[in-house]
C-alpha cells in the first residue's frame, strides 16, 4: 500500500510541472535609479559658466531647456539612456533634449529644483541600452 502510495505521488509530481518565473531583478533598477541620480548630482555640481549657483540651475534660470536636458542626458553612465522631462511650476511635464523610446522597462528619477522665485521639476526616465527589462 505504502509502495503504491509513493509510485502515485511520485508520478504526479514528475507529470505536474508549475512554471514560476523568476522576480525582476531589484540590482538592474537600483543601477538605474543610480544612474539617474548620479546624472541630476553632476548637473546640479558643475560650475556655473556666466552666473548661477550651478550649471543646471544656470541653464534652468535662461529657460534653456534643451541645454538643461542635454547636459543631464551627457552625464548618464555608459550603457544607460534617458529622456529628460522639465516642469516649471505647476505647467504640464514635456521632453526635451534627445528623446528615444525606451526598448523595455524604465526607473523615473525626480529632482526638484528651486530657480529664484520658480520650481523646477526635473525628470529623467532611465532604461538599459537594448533592454534588459521587460
Amino acid at each position: 500500500m505504502l509502495t503504491l502510495f509513493w509510485l502515485f505521488f511520485m508520478s504526479a509530481t514528475f507529470l505536474i510541472r508549475v512554471h514560476v518565473p523568476d522576480s525582476q531583478s531589484v540590482a538592474l533598477d537600483a543601477s538605474l535609479e543610480m544612474a539617474g541620480t548620479d546624472a541630476i548630482r553632476y548637473g546640479l555640481g558643475l560650475e556655473a559658466e556666466i552666473a548661477g549657483d550651478n550649471r543646471l540651475v544656470e541653464l534652468l534660470e535662461g529657460d534653456d531647456r534643451d541645454g538643461a536636458c542635454e547636459l543631464l542626458q551627457s552625464a548618464i553612465a555608459p550603457g544607460k539612456e534617458t529622456n529628460c522631462w522639465l516642469t516649471k511650476d505647476s505647467s504640464v511635464a514635456t521632453p526635451h533634449g534627445v528623446v528615444g523610446t525606451p526598448a523595455g522597462g524604465t526607473v523615473a528619477v525626480h529632482q526638484l529644483v528651486a530657480v529664484g522665485p520658480h520650481a523646477w521639476t526635473v525628470t529623467l526616465d532611465v532604461w538599459a541600452r537594448g533592454g534588459g527589462m521587460s
